[in-house]
């Protein structure tokens, strides 16, 4: 049926009319667009170009998109990975080097073996070395440079060179003869005398405190500064008669390396002292018989019979003379001189001599006597230990160490006891007058002016350690 209105005539279907408010459509219309403008190829190039067709437009480059994460490189191959392999094995292979300092208690085949050696390619190793250097000569402070090519699994590191200098002299070196993985390794051993320059020097200088203090300052070696003591020892008592203001002076030989690093001092050529006021000056020089001894201007040796002290850095505590005995009690002639010094203190002989007595000697305690010559013998007590090479019948030279200071017998604290015997009677050592040593003649004594001639002219020539330590401390 048709609907009819009131007024019978038919009526459409009522239709609702479909309305966008004004929010909608704005976020329609904003939506449409970003699709428009971000789909690729959109935006306005998509538009026809003015004089042109849009379907023949030429396409627009655009700017290339932003770099994207890589992925990552695909894993090696098998046949790769064994090939990293092999060349990780044969670089952990490689000989290295390291260092091995000898510290106080080391031994050389504690350290082979604490690097990773075995003990029989260690011992192989030291066998070598001891054909030309003998491992008991090491010190703490030597230092072994050593190559080796490290161990795997259970085999042990292998040593292909030891290399070591044991002074500034020498080079010692043992290097594998046989190739490594032999089964008993073969080392071989060399040393190399390293190049040296001997020349003169010379030093002097005024003491202050001490000749020792002084001499070090001007830059004399401790050996020739000992050598120089050993010859005026004869004339001077260190201990006693060195004043500050006197004067020393010195030439001795020297051995420089390339560097100009002192090797070792030699011997002392010239020595000269100024004590009191008075001068005393000595040359080097070699006799006829090939012994060598210091000699003054006129040729008479500086060697005299008898020490004046045979007893280094002491302090006279009683005299000769009468005393009161400090254990005893009672007053008593005193026929000898006491030096005190620390327990221990090298005593030396006085003179070349042979020994008569060694031993215990009552209230003397541990006690030797030497007769020089026909007339003279010197008697040393109280001693804390006498040397093992000093027996009865024994030859000595003259400051040759004979026993050690101590306090053994009827003694009151640690010191020497030091007798003069003058035909059978003892005599103040320091009173008694002393025979000179030789005295050049003939042959030897023209050689020796010659020789004292060109020894004056070295030592105007040679280097001056004294300036150099003077700028040194500037």
């Amino acid at each position: 049926m048709t609907p009819y209105d009131s007024d019978d005539r038919p009526r459409a279907a009522a239709r609702r009319p479909f309305k966008l408010g004004g929010a909608a459509l704005a976020g329609t219309l904003a939506l449409a667009a970003g699709l428009y403008f971000a789909w690729p190829g959109g935006g306005p190039d998509l538009l026809p170009q003015p004089g042109g067709d849009a379907a023949f437009a030429e396409p627009v480059e655009h700017p290339a998109p932003p770099d994207r994460p890589q992925l990552a490189a695909a894993a090696p191959t098998p046949l790769e990975a064994q090939s990293d392999a092999a060349a990780n094995e044969a670089l952990l292979d490689d000989p290295f080097e390291m260092t091995l300092t000898v510290e106080p208690g080391d031994t050389l085949m504690a350290m082979l073996t604490d690097a990773g050696l075995d003990r029989g390619e260690a011992h192989r190793a030291i066998q070598a070395l001891a054909e030309v250097y003998s491992p008991r000569k090491l010190k703490p402070g030597h230092e072994f440079s050593i190559t080796l090519r490290p161990g795997a699994g259970e085999r042990p590191a292998a040593l292909e060179r030891l290399l070591f200098e044991p002074d500034l002299t020498q080079t010692i070196q043992v290097v594998r003869a046989a190739p490594v993985g032999q089964e008993a390794a073969v080392f071989t051993a060399e040393a190399a005398d390293r190049p040296v320059t001997v020349r003169r020097a010379r030093a002097h200088g005024a003491i202050d405190s001490s000749l020792y203090q002084a001499a070090v300052d001007a830059g004399v070696p401790l050996p020739a500064l000992g050598e120089m003591i050993n010859v005026f020892a004869f004339d001077l008592d260190f201990q006693r008669e060195i004043q500050p203001g006197d004067r020393f002076s010195l030439m001795f030989e020297e051995k420089r390396d390339e560097e100009d690093r002192l090797v070792e001092s030699g011997a002392v050529l010239l020595a000269e002292m100024t004590v009191g006021g008075k001068q005393r000056r000595y040359y080097r020089f070699e006799d006829a018989d090939g012994f060598v001894d210091y000699y003054d201007a006129d040729g008479r040796s500086v060697r005299k019979a008898l020490l004046r002290t045979p007893v280094d850095g002491a302090r006279i505590s009683s005299r000769f003379g009468k005393r009161k005995h400090p254990i005893l009690g009672y007053t008593r002639m005193h026929k000898g001189m006491d030096f005190a010094a620390p327990t221990g203190t090298p005593i030396y002989a006085a003179g070349d001599g042979v020994v008569e007595v060694a031993g215990w000697n009552g209230g003397f305690g541990k006690y030797v006597r030497i007769r020089h010559n026909g007339t003279f013998k010197t008697a040393y007590a109280h001693m804390s230990r006498i040397d093992s090479r000093v027996k009865p019948g024994q030859r000595v030279r003259q400051r040759q160490i004979i026993g050690y200071v101590g306090t053994t017998g009827r003694s009151t604290g640690p010191h020497l006891h030091y007798e003069v015997h003058q035909n059978g009677r003892q005599v103040n050592p320091q009173g008694v007058k002393l025979p000179t040593g030789k005295v050049l003649a003939g042959a030897d004594k023209t050689r020796f002016q010659s020789a004292m001639r060109e020894l004056e002219v070295q030592f105007a020539e040679a280097a001056d350690l004294s300036k150099t330590q003077t700028a040194d401390a500037r």
